[in-house]
């Protein structure tokens, strides 16, 4: 007997049906609002009702037609009842078209693989668009909190979830413009998981001799000097290196700019003694052509006799040198302004909370330097201190008449030099010209451009 394919009938504008030989679900055939072909998987094996939703679809066009319905709510409507897998996938093409690096892509995978998974756990089933709620945002940031994970991990994953509402939005598939300020970030500060302790002068004097007798006392500089992090010590190419200004370009990957950091005359030497081992057409090579690894790290610290953890669970790596310094501009009274500036820090807290790492020692040394009580009253007799003088009170015949205002002005600056003198000494200070200080402030933005790459397998699948 000779096979002869059933022949589907157009009939005017209901659409036709036809069932799949493989898994017996209807297909729905029909043209759309603007008259072209259509193809659509009624998930459901019984006739009944695929009749009832191609009655339902091929109504809403003729609304659309007649101009009775709202294209784009038709068009909302329809997205929120597609699989939020398949929005995700789209999603993640999306996000490679523009050019990501590896690590980048890696790690939205990632957090896009956990939001599916957990939304299956949670659900049960397998999870439409419509489902994305704050609520279910909640609930699985809830679930990843009682599994053990830190809260800036939890915070991570909000982030990811909240660009993927924000792209959906932004392609009118459906409205998840208010997901970001309906689920509240975790606090970071009450769970740290890895805190970092600074190293004291006698750790990094030992760390360098060993890094120096194998060739590795470079990049621990270039870490505590300039404050680079590992992937940035990676990436750093002697075309960012400019010797004639004293700084080094980094494209901060975090943040998405190219910044500047000044460079002190020993490691800007240190720069210029390996260059010439270069060829000079050779500026786009990396500067380590080999990074160091985190086990080579390990056993360098081992040798330099730097415990990994010490009493308080604080850690000492390569990210410590960054607090290292952060601490170090703080003992030489230095603004902590430019400290944030020279960790590139967008916000001031960050620097101070977990970078400035003062102890003890610091605050009773801090104490030991004010001034005695006695000493203070003897410069106040004798009118040796222009600063308490001014503050106390008028010498005999003549301030009885001054400003009221100037009067409680000097008194206020008299009050904070007897109760926070170091506080006093930052603001008052000469600046010398040159100590480089000003050099420590020089910040430029820019774009930083990426390499284009995509995707080759569906990670979603």
């Amino acid at each position: 007997m000779q096979n002869r394919k059933q022949k589907r009938t157009r009939s005017n504008g209901s659409g036709s049906l036809a069932q799949d030989p493989t898994s017996g679900v209807w297909i729905a055939f029909f043209a759309d609002a603007d008259g072209r072909r259509r193809k659509r998987s009624t998930r459901t094996k019984t006739r009944r009702d695929a009749e009832l939703l191609l009655a339902t679809w091929t109504k809403e066009i003729r609304d659309i037609r007649a101009g009775l319905v709202d294209r784009d709510a038709v068009r909302r409507k329809s997205e929120r009842s597609r699989k939020l897998r398949d929005h995700v996938r789209e999603y993640f093409a999306a996000f490679c078209s523009k050019g990501r690096t590896k690590q980048s892509r890696q790690v939205k995978t990632w957090a896009l693989r956990e939001l599916l998974r957990h939304s299956v756990a949670l659900l049960g089933r397998e999870p439409m668009l419509s489902d994305l709620s704050p609520d279910l945002v909640r609930r699985i940031m809830r679930r990843k909190s009682e599994s053990g994970r830190s809260p800036r991990t939890v915070n991570f994953l909000r982030q990811n979830i909240v660009a993927l509402a924000a792209w959906i939005t932004q392609e009118g598939r459906a409205n998840l413009s208010d997901l970001g300020k309906r689920v509240d970030r975790c606090d970071e500060l009450l769970d740290e998981r890895r805190p970092r302790r600074a190293l004291t002068q006698d750790e990094l004097a030992r760390l360098f001799q060993v890094a120096e007798g194998r060739g590795r006392r470079l990049w621990y500089s270039l870490a505590y000097w300039a404050g680079l992090r590992r992937g940035e010590l990676t990436d750093l190419r002697w075309s960012d290196v400019d010797l004639s200004r004293g700084v080094i370009r980094v494209r901060n990957s975090k943040a998405r700019r190219i910044d500047e950091i000044p460079l002190r005359s020993d490691l800007a030497a240190e720069l210029a003694a390996a260059r010439p081992l270069l060829l000079p057409t050779a500026t786009e090579a990396r500067v380590f052509p080999v990074a160091v690894g985190r086990r080579t790290r390990r056993r360098d610290f081992e040798r330099a006799g730097i415990p990994e953890i010490d009493a308080d669970g604080r850690y000492a790596d390569l990210h410590a040198l960054r607090a290292t310094l952060c601490t170090e501009l703080a003992r030489q009274l230095v603004p902590p302004t430019i400290a944030q500036r020279m960790l590139r820090h967008s916000n001031l807290q960050t620097t101070l909370r977990h970078y400035t790492r003062l102890g003890l020692t610091d605050v009773a040394a801090a104490v030991e330097s004010m001034r005695s009580v006695g000493q203070v009253a003897t410069l106040s007799a004798t009118g040796t201190d222009s600063e308490i003088g001014s503050s106390s009170g008028s010498s005999s015949g003549s301030s009885r008449r001054t400003n009221g205002r100037e009067s409680a002005r000097t008194c206020r600056k008299g009050a904070t030099a007897v109760s926070a003198g170091v506080s006093l000494q930052v603001d008052t200070r000469q600046e010398d010209p040159r100590s480089g200080v000003n050099r420590h402030v020089r910040l430029l933005h820019s774009p930083s451009p990426r390499a284009l790459s995509s995707a080759d397998e569906d990670p979603f699948a």
